[in-house]
């Protein structure tokens, strides 16, 4: 691969029993970015145990001025954005870091929530930042991204299905974008079955979502 992939968390919606020493877990393990999105309630808590260490690898989502005053220097809106289509994606400001653009396959944390056929290729040409592949990504899915020639994916809902097991899913689908699984030219060769019937999923639906 001629970039790095990057692989992002995004944090649960909803508050999980131990979750701090869950998300010290996943970046100990080596995750480069995470996420922190709390919809109507306030990740001030997440923040004031992560960001003495990890503070360079967090994003804070809506709220700068809480970034700021623990020190963390990215803010989703800010640094990065949310699209729904290439279109939208190809009308961004220049300056961004990436870009989540969803949904790539049917959401796991959204039921119902159908995957945008047109996502899954990414269209030729420079693009304004790094795509970033949101909804449905898995262990089974991620191997056909790198496939595509996807350089970036965020993981959710895969990820706090099992809250238990979220250190060792995100190691499970690290390998993968790692190439150290069965590597990527095995791996891309191997996924043909696997690309047809997502393709088959993704054809004809529209919407969006995570």
């Amino acid at each position: 691969m001629s970039r790095e992939f990057l692989l992002i968390v995004i944090t649960s919606p909803r508050d999980i029993p131990g979750e701090v020493e869950m998300l010290k877990g996943l970046l100990e393990a080596g995750l480069e970015r995470l996420h922190l999105r709390k919809p109507g309630r306030s990740v001030e808590g997440l923040l004031a145990r992560l960001a003495p260490r990890w503070g360079k690898r967090v994003v804070v989502h809506g709220d700068a001025e809480l970034a700021a005053r623990y020190g963390v220097g990215r803010v989703h809106r800010v640094n990065s954005t949310s699209v729904h289509s290439w279109e939208e994606f190809r009308g961004l400001p220049p300056g961004l870091e990436y870009a989540f653009i969803s949904p790539v396959f049917d959401s796991i944390s959204k039921p119902g929530y159908r995957a945008n056929g047109e996502l899954l290729g990414i269209p030729p040409g420079p693009l304004p930042c790094r795509p970033v592949g949101l909804g449905g990504v898995s262990a089974d899915t991620i191997g056909l991204m790198v496939a595509r020639g996807w350089t970036g994916a965020a993981v959710l809902g895969w990820i706090w299905e099992q809250p238990g097991e979220a250190v060792s899913r995100f190691e499970q689908i690290k390998k993968i974008t790692d190439g150290q699984a069965r590597g990527i030219d095995g791996q891309a060769g191997g996924l043909d079955g696997q690309a047809r019937g997502l393709d088959g999923q993704a054809e004809g639906l529209g919407g969006g979502g995570l």
